[in-house]
């Protein structure tokens, strides 16, 4: 009963479509992404340069984020994007027609309403840019030069976003994925 309250719910949101047709996912997520797993860099090598977003709102992004990230698509020149649950599925996650969507730039109520329980991924459908959610609350961001600029400048918590999550990860014992995906993340401080 959950399900089709929920699918009733995204039929009302006309610029958010559940898609079974996965051709044009796949070709968007293989330019984009090498892996699903938010605990190494999940980017092609096209991609080596991104930011971090943290903390997200659990599965979601934050507002602030949210809109520094439409902002940002929208200098790029896209209206559309794609989003894709990503937990859980390995290299399988293309090969199932249930958790993927196309996107025409929903407002954040509905990007909010949209009933995201796992890891999950925003990306281009041109393939520029590419965000992977995790569960810890992180969230990895890549994209061309232009797209890396306009978020900048749309959302310039980057350095404390890096500081908060350095902060919450410093004391734990499995935390060295941290620097090697940090690596790639722009301080710009």
């Amino acid at each position: 009963m959950e399900d089709s309250a929920h699918e009733i719910r995204l039929a009302q949101m006309s610029s958010i479509r559940k898609t079974h047709d996965l051709e044009e996912v796949r070709s968007a997520w293989d330019r984009i992404f090498r892996t699903n797993d938010p605990f190494e860099w999940p980017f092609r090598t096209g991609f080596q340069a991104g930011r971090v977003f943290y903390p997200t709102d659990g599965y979601h992004l934050s507002e602030s984020q949210y809109q520094a990230l439409c902002a940002s698509i929208a200098q790029s020149g896209e209206r559309e994007f794609c989003i894709s649950i990503t937990e859980s599925e390995g290299p399988d996650l293309l090969g199932r027609t249930w958790g993927h969507w196309l996107w025409e730039m929903p407002s954040y109520g509905e990007y909010a309403g949209l009933s995201l329980t796992l890891e999950n991924a925003l990306f281009s459908r041109a393939g520029r840019w590419g965000v992977l959610i995790s569960h810890e609350q992180h969230a990895l961001v890549t994209g061309c030069p232009q797209f890396l600029t306009a978020l900048s400048a749309h959302d310039p918590s980057g350095p404390s976003d890096l500081l908060r999550l350095r902060e919450a990860w410093s004391d734990y014992p499995r935390a060295g994925w941290l620097g090697k995906v940090l690596s790639h993340v722009r301080d710009e401080s």
